[in-house]
């Protein structure tokens, strides 16, 4: 222990309402044994961001550049990380890598920073939504979980092996697969999608897709996983995981008789062979199981079980 974290807001600031999640955050990475490095996004505001796109990349640069920074974690997520994009310097992030930890709108830089180099992306719980997170009613041993999660992925080059359930895994189509992890929250998969910075269809080839969602009526989720088949993405994955699907909006027209989530998700999917297992531990409001991009994972549908075959840093 002992290893600088550096922390920066990447896409929100830290509003007022997130102050003490932010403030619990830190603390939980005090608790494990590591500095803080604040960055120059800490205190910004700028509309939703916590600065200008190119007053971001800075700061993200100047993460990756520091080398007594080990570790890179955002603060929480938002909506501004696609144009954060254009001003991230590749050459120095594929010249020093390191752990870049967050999810929901960090999707898009670990895609960009995998498509343009390769790096893992730590697809997993960030410092104030996640670490610094007010606990409700039978979420106890979230911080605990969270902190294990942490150790194991991040501090040990073994690989972490299998992960059972927290919650009631679902088998959605049954089977066993192996591959690389990619993925995040599905409307920034479909946000990157047909940019430079989105990741060549053949990073797919072999892959398992995850992803999860929040906050989306069922026909937005259906153009998005539309918009990845017509991609040829899922001709070349070899399996897919779902996390947590919550608060699905109702459609504008009462009328419309929806179908529930599983039954129109496999009626996208039905022509595809690959398995599924669905309502894992990872998402919005849940503990997050680390989902390394780039890492090479297997699942059976049938034991529920998600194995990691290889570690996640060096």
């Amino acid at each position: 222990m002992g290893d600088t974290i550096g922390i920066v807001a990447s896409s929100l600031p830290v509003l007022p309402s997130f102050k003490e999640n932010y403030e619990r955050g830190k603390k939980m990475i005090d608790d494990l044994g590591f500095k803080i490095k604040e960055g120059k996004t800490i205190g910004k505001v700028r509309w939703w961001m916590s600065g200008t796109p190119k007053e971001v990349a800075e700061d993200i640069n100047s993460m990756f550049a520091e080398k007594k920074v080990k570790a890179i974690m955002a603060h929480t997520g938002g909506y501004s990380a696609i144009s954060v994009l254009e001003y991230l310097d590749y050459k120095l992030i594929t010249n020093n890598p390191k752990p870049f930890i967050g999810m929901s709108d960090m999707t898009i830089y670990h895609l960009a920073i995998f498509a343009k180099t390769g790096m893992v992306g730590f697809h997993m719980d960030d410092l104030s939504y996640g670490f610094g997170r007010e606990l409700k009613e039978g979420q106890q041993d979230w911080p605990k979980l969270d902190q294990e999660f942490f150790l194991k992925f991040l501090t040990k080059t073994e690989a972490p092996g299998i992960i059972k359930p927290l919650s009631q895994w679902e088998q959605w189509k049954k089977g066993k697969a192996e591959g690389h992890l990619i993925g995040g929250i599905l409307e920034r998969i479909s946000a990157l999608a047909g940019t430079k910075y989105f990741p060549s269809l053949d990073k797919f080839s072999g892959s398992i897709l995850f992803w999860e969602e929040i906050g989306r009526d069922l026909t937005e989720i259906y153009q998005h996983l539309y918009q990845l088949k017509h991609m040829g993405i899922f001709e070349r994955i070899n399996g897919m995981l779902i996390g947590k699907i919550k608060f699905i909006k109702p459609l504008r027209q009462n009328e419309v008789i929806a179908p529930s989530t599983k039954e129109m998700i496999l009626d996208i999917l039905k022509d595809y062979n690959f398995p599924i297992m669905a309502n894992m531990d990872f998402g919005h409001f849940t503990v997050n199981i680390p989902m390394p991009i780039g890492i090479k994972v297997s699942f059976d549908t049938t034991k529920k079980e998600l194995n990691f075959l290889e570690g996640a840093v060096v």
